[in-house]
Order: C-alpha cells, then sequence, then structure tokens
C-alpha cells in the first residue's frame, strides 16, 4: 500500500481525492495528507468545466497543512500529486521529488520550457518516477482512434481536425487563469491537451503554423495546422473564450481513406460505404486509469510507459513553438528528438 498525498486541492485536487479514496478501499494506497495553501478548500466544493464538484466534505483522519514544505518533511511519502495552477507545478514538483517522492504533476508540465527541463533533470537525478497528468491517453474514444491508425484499418490518414472549446475560466486561485503569465492562456491550458494527442497520435510534427486571439486574455483562443512530410491535414483549435453558459466541449473528426471516424458529445461514431456504427465504451474515468497505471509503474519499478515525462516536456515544446508562431506569423519547425 503506497503512502500518497495531494498538493493543491481545488478542482483537480479534489477529482484526485475521490479517485484515491476509492483506491485506498480497495487497499492501493493510503492517503497521508492533504495540502492547500488556502485551508477552505478543504471544507468547500469547486465547480470547474468538467461539472460540479462531488468530493466528500469529510476530511477527518487525513493531515491537513497549508504548507507544501512543512508536509514534505513531517510526512513519508511514496507519490505526491501536484494539482496546483500552471506557474508552480514546477517548483512545488521539484520539491517533492528532492524529498524522495515520486511524483504525478497536472499538465502542462511547467510554465516554461527551462522549469519543464528542470523537472526532468531532477527526476533522473532523484532516482524518481515524474508523470504529468495528460489524460487524453487513457480516454477509451482517443485510444480507439490510436488503434485505427497505427493498425492502418481504414487505410491512411487524409486530414483530421480536434477542437477544445470552453466558456472563460474565471473560478481560479487570485483569477490565476486570467493572468497568462500563470497559466499560458488557453494555449498552454486547454489546448495542450490535444497538442500532447496528436502528437501521441500521429507523431512530431516537422512543423508548426498557428493564429491566435487575444481578447479575454492574452492567448484565449489558437488554432494551429501541425505540418506532415506525408502532407495530411491536422488542425487543432483551442478556446476559453465562449460566452459564459457555453458547455466545456471537445470533439474530434478524421478522415481515413476508408471511413470517417468522429467523436462528439452522440460519442464515437464510425461512417463507412453507408453505414453509421456508433461505439459506446464501459464507464471509465481517465483521472482514475492514469493514476492505476502511474502506482503500477512504481510497484513495479519500471519507467512511465504510457505516458513518459519526455513525451510530456516535447507537447511543452511544441505549444511554446504554437505561440511563437502566431506572435510572428511564420512556420516554425519542431526538434524531431525526445
Amino acid at each position: 500500500m503506497l503512502k500518497c498525498g495531494i498538493i493543491g486541492f481545488g478542482g483537480l485536487g479534489k477529482i484526485h481525492f475521490n479517485n484515491l479514496s476509492k483506491m485506498e478501499e480497495r487497499g492501493y494506497v493510503k492517503i497521508e495528507a492533504l495540502c492547500d495553501i488556502n485551508e477552505k478548500q478543504f471544507s468547500v466544493k469547486t465547480d470547474t468545466n468538467l461539472g460540479s464538484d462531488r468530493s466528500s466534505l469529510d476530511k477527518t483522519g487525513y493531515k491537513l497543512y497549508t504548507d507544501h514544505k512543512k508536509m514534505l518533511s513531517d510526512c513519508s511519502f511514496d507519490f505526491i500529486i501536484v494539482a496546483l495552477p500552471t506557474f508552480l507545478h514546477a517548483p512545488v514538483s521539484i520539491d517533492a521529488l528532492k524529498a524522495g517522492c515520486h511524483v504525478f504533476c497536472e499538465k502542462p508540465m511547467a510554465i516554461n520550457a527551462k522549469q519543464g527541463q528542470k523537472m526532468l533533470e531532477t527526476s533522473k537525478k532523484q532516482n524518481r518516477l515524474l508523470m504529468i497528468g495528460h489524460n487524453l491517453r487513457f480516454w477509451p474514444d482517443y485510444i480507439k482512434l490510436k488503434e485505427f491508425i497505427d493498425s492502418g484499418k481504414y487505410g491512411k490518414v487524409i486530414r483530421a481536425e480536434f477542437s477544445r472549446l470552453s466558456g472563460t475560466p474565471k473560478w481560479g486561485w487570485e483569477n490565476w487563469f486570467m493572468n497568462e503569465e500563470r497559466s499560458g492562456g488557453a494555449a498552454l491550458d486547454l489546448h495542450i491537451h490535444d497538442v500532447d494527442a496528436i502528437s501521441w497520435l500521429f507523431g512530431v510534427p516537422e512543423a508548426v503554423h498557428s493564429k491566435a486571439t487575444h481578447i479575454v486574455t492574452k492567448f484565449d483562443s489558437i488554432i494551429t495546422d501541425y505540418i506532415y512530410p506525408d502532407d495530411k491535414i491536422i488542425t487543432a483549435v483551442g478556446d476559453w473564450g465562449m460566452m459564459e453558459k457555453f458547455p466545456f466541449r471537445m470533439t474530434f473528426s478524421v478522415r481515413f481513406e476508408k471511413a470517417t471516424v468522429e467523436m462528439d458529445v452522440e460519442g464515437f461514431k464510425i461512417y463507412t460505404d453507408g453505414i453509421v456504427e456508433l461505439m459506446t465504451f464501459s464507464e471509465f474515468d481517465s483521472y482514475y486509469d492514469e493514476i492505476i497505471h502511474f502506482i503500477e509503474c512504481i510497484n513495479q519499478n519500471k519507467p512511465v510507459s504510457i505516458n513518459p515525462p519526455e513525451y510530456s516536456f516535447k507537447s511543452l515544446e511544441i505549444t511554446f513553438a504554437e505561440k511563437e508562431s502566431a506572435i510572428s506569423g511564420r512556420s516554425v519547425k519542431i526538434k524531431q528528438n525526445v
């Protein structure tokens, strides 16, 4: 049974707490402590664009902290979940790694590439695992799409588009989402989900060409063409400047030589020769599954395989190349090393 703690008890921190509580009941983990700079977070619910908070307000039996360094010095942990605002990901993850903990950090990896590189270096130096929460790699619709791409079942990909839209996230602590220096805007916070999925599905692109808007926040929307040597057309858009009541929505549409595959609010659909097949997946929780994978890697003393941190760093690099392209108006080449 692995001993764990959570640093950051906002929306995602509470999602991870719910799942760790289930794992605790099943004998996988023991939750030692929770930390948030705002102690009110331990007794209030937090809504995000993922919907209403379903966490228990009863934190009886858990050690509660408002200082992560004191928590790390007081308690012994096998792993820590870091679910803080983006600009705190690197410094707090590094503190936890240096304290001897394996670290699962929410996406994006860091607020800049230099900090992301420091996280990788510290993980290797301390011989501790680091995993970043790009949960689409654990999402059945995306897993099935990757299966079709890798197998060639429907031929080559001709064109694909990915979309991630939401209302403006005004619920963040000290309004941190609205400060691009703290959040990276929708490009780094929202859109990077699809950036990571695209590089996982199709490989690292040769270059990117992007356009962006800066109305609600700097980089409140971004749209990108991903350039590949076989000339397939891959695009993605991320936008958190939608109206307040606009529901969070993520979709994709992929045109193969012999089929079109789509995911939208109705589900996962496959169009072939006049036939439409709607695939349904059993109840799942990608946030639960990614932590289970992380736990398995710790227990088996093996590297993170589904979502290695080096690939999360590459997704960070690609996103910053997109921002550079949007500012310059030119395509930006991507380094192919991972």
